[in-house]
């Protein structure tokens, strides 16, 4: 759509926003979506509009509005609209090469920095399928005796990382490498952490298109029949390259929580731990190497 409308009041445009979106969205994360833009664009604070409703909106204002308006009708997610998305108190670079970060995965990052608050050695961090790196650079900023390496399949990815990763300062070690090769690491590791694919492709239908048609497949999907596929393949690297006592921390699907405990007590750990999400979600799982 071209806007060829040169000005046009707030209330109005804020009237056609809400329309537009009424059979794509819920209302309430229409005006979320709202709040956000104007927020980001032009750091309006909510109650800009209601204070403001006769603001004659400009022609370069009309123009990012009805950019960003028209994208969300294509259901494409916000954060690849702004270019960005919050994950653990900071601002990270996304586009359409990498996942959003959602807030679920705060969680694990929670729950390494939890069991390591006290920590008075230096650790060694390996995080698989990094992706725009928000993991890797949130453990960084928030437990200096981390020392940290990040693998990604994806040489796109890896430069939304490593963008986000200047953009912080933190120190770490990116590596092009895919995950289900690897059978052992260079040297011994305290800690795995990985959010892997563990979406199987029949999993598609019951998708939303704002996943399913602009998140990154390679990051989403498992082969076919094969759900525990990435699991497998860094558990054996765990079970290699794991100190004793070492840990490993996983985003798990719940829909194979029971298979993937079960094949974690193939191998050689202990205190295996399965927790929640916000959602109330089987959705964090850590072992230890016995």
């Amino acid at each position: 759509m071209i806007v060829l409308i040169l000005h046009m009041l707030l209330n109005e445009f804020r009237d056609h926003f809400i329309s537009s979106l009424t059979n794509h969205y819920p209302k309430s994360e229409i005006t979320a979506f709202y709040r956000r833009l104007t927020d980001f664009y032009f750091q309006w604070p909510p109650t800009f509009s209601v204070l403001n409703p006769e603001y004659v909106l400009n022609k370069e204002e009309l123009h990012k509005l009805f950019f960003a308006l028209n994208e969300l009708k294509k259901f494409r997610p916000i954060q690849y609209i702004l270019k960005e998305s919050h994950f653990y108190g900071r601002t990270f670079y996304v586009d359409e090469c990498v996942l959003i970060p959602r807030p679920e995965t705060e969680e694990l990052v929670k729950w390494v920095l939890s069991d390591f608050k006290d920590t008075e050695y230096h650790c060694n961090i390996l995080e698989l399928g990094t992706g725009s790196g928000c993991i890797a650079i949130s453990l960084a900023m928030e437990q200096s005796k981390f020392n940290i390496e990040a693998l990604e399949v994806s040489k796109a990815a890896l430069q939304v990382a490593q963008k986000n990763a200047t953009l912080y300062n933190a120190e770490i070690d990116f590596i092009h490498q895919d995950m289900s090769r690897l059978v052992n690491w260079h040297k011994p590791l305290d800690v795995i952490i990985s959010n892997p694919p563990y979406i199987e492709p029949q999993e598609k239908k019951e998708m939303l298109p704002n996943v399913l048609d602009h998140e990154p497949h390679l990051a989403l999907f498992t082969p076919d029949n094969e759900p525990l596929y990435y699991y497998k393949k860094i558990i054996v690297l765990a079970n290699s390259s794991l100190k004793v006592n070492g840990c490993f921390y996983l985003e798990i699907n719940p829909k194979y929580k029971e298979d993937l405990v079960t094949f974690i007590k193939t191998g050689t750990f202990k205190d295996i731990e399965v927790r929640n999400d916000i959602f109330e979600k089987n959705r964090m799982l850590k072992a230890v190497k016995s």
